[in-house]
């Protein structure tokens, strides 16, 4: 893959098997202006069945407020997610 420096503009290659992407500490939800209850770093207030304040509305991953974010908790919020809301349209 190749990649850049944003301070520098510099690239290089590198070889690897898989990389993590980090997109910053803040979550972008500026498209929808401020419709969701956010936590005091800005990320999405849920419930245990990754609803937020706004009905038949759900979050999940990296925009949610919890103490660890990774990869492996973002699919399994968007499993609760999905089943949660399956349920409701049921």
């Amino acid at each position: 893959m190749v990649v850049e420096d944003l301070r520098t503009g510099t690239r290089r290659r590198v070889d690897c098997d898989g990389a993590f992407v980090f997109a910053g500490m803040r979550p972008n939800l500026d498209a929808f202006g401020s419709i969701f209850k956010v936590d005091r770093h800005g990320y999405v207030v849920v419930d245990e069945q990754m609803r937020t304040n706004v009905p038949g509305v759900f979050a999940a991953g990296d925009i949610v407020s919890k103490r660890y974010r990774q990869m492996t908790t973002a699919v399994s919020d968007g499993t609760v997610a999905s089943m949660a809301l399956a349920q409701e349209l049921a």
